[in-house]
């Protein structure tokens, strides 16, 4: 396993009133700051996704030998709705972002499931697996891959994952769906290290989300290395997204994600 970074990690950067950071300035900067060469792009940190500013982007990954991995898409829809326009217009909004990931050599978007306080869970996963099946028919077309994050709504539960999985995979393949098994992102009534287990098979790229690490490096939120050493029993040996979401200024907080990760790789 290889360390990557998330934009998110630095999302306070990335909205600043005063300089913020600039999407294209990213790759060079999680060289040059963490010695980490390989990215996560959010598409709420892009300024366009018009042919020019791609190709910037892409320059920019290139110039700093930093590989742009994915995009994780947010805010563009529910893709649980039971209401038919208002799912068709997510799954538009998504796909839209396939042949942006594709233009800018990313292997992945990730989409979330949605369904949030969803009533009806046998319908919201019947809609939710239409969905994907449909992102999949454009990631086909693109070679890009659309990954399932354990992010809220009806993904909170790993078995509806594995089920949205299961059902996509089985008219679409392996290869253009999967999932992005995050460390952190479970409730307090669903076990951690039991849902990463049984996601992670799926695996085509990891968060390692860290919140706040000591100077001793402790994490004290729950065992990152239980959760490292998970994914390589499950046979996963691709990037290790760092995503940090603690109270520290983020530059240190990263500073201490990649000191406390990098021996465990």
């Amino acid at each position: 396993m290889k360390l990557s970074l998330a934009g998110w990690s630095l999302h306070r950067l990335f909205r600043s009133q005063k300089d913020p950071l600039r999407l294209v300035d990213f790759p060079a900067m999680a060289q040059s700051r963490f010695g980490i060469d390989a990215v996560e792009l959010n598409s709420p940190f892009f300024v366009s996704r018009e042919p020019k500013y791609l190709k910037q982007l892409s320059s920019a990954a290139e110039n700093a030998r930093v590989r742009l991995l994915n995009i994780a898409v947010d805010e563009v829809g529910d893709l649980s709705a039971d209401n038919d326009l208002d799912r068709n217009r997510a799954v538009q909004n998504y796909g839209r972002w396939v042949p942006v990931a594709a233009e800018i050599g990313a292997t992945a978007i990730r989409a979330n499931t949605g369904g949030m306080g969803i009533i009806d869970l046998n319908k919201g996963l019947t809609c939710c697996i239409d969905s994907f099946r449909r992102l999949a028919d454009l990631g086909t077309k693109h070679g890009v891959s659309i990954l399932i994050e354990n992010h809220g709504g009806i993904s909170t539960d790993p078995l509806n994952i594995v089920s949205i999985i299961d059902a996509v995979r089985s008219t679409h393949g392996e290869t253009v769906i999967g999932t992005m098994p995050d460390f952190g992102n479970w409730t307090d009534n669903v076990d951690r290290y039991s849902s990463l287990a049984r996601i992670l098979p799926f695996a085509k790229a990891v968060h390692a989300k860290v919140f706040d690490i000591d100077e001793q490096l402790n994490h004290p939120k729950f065992d990152l290395a239980k959760c490292v050493a998970l994914a390589k029993a499950c046979g996963y040996d691709g990037y290790l997204g760092i995503e940090y979401e603690g109270g520290q200024d983020q530059i240190e907080g990263v500073t201490r994600a990649v000191a406390r990760l990098t021996p465990m790789l």
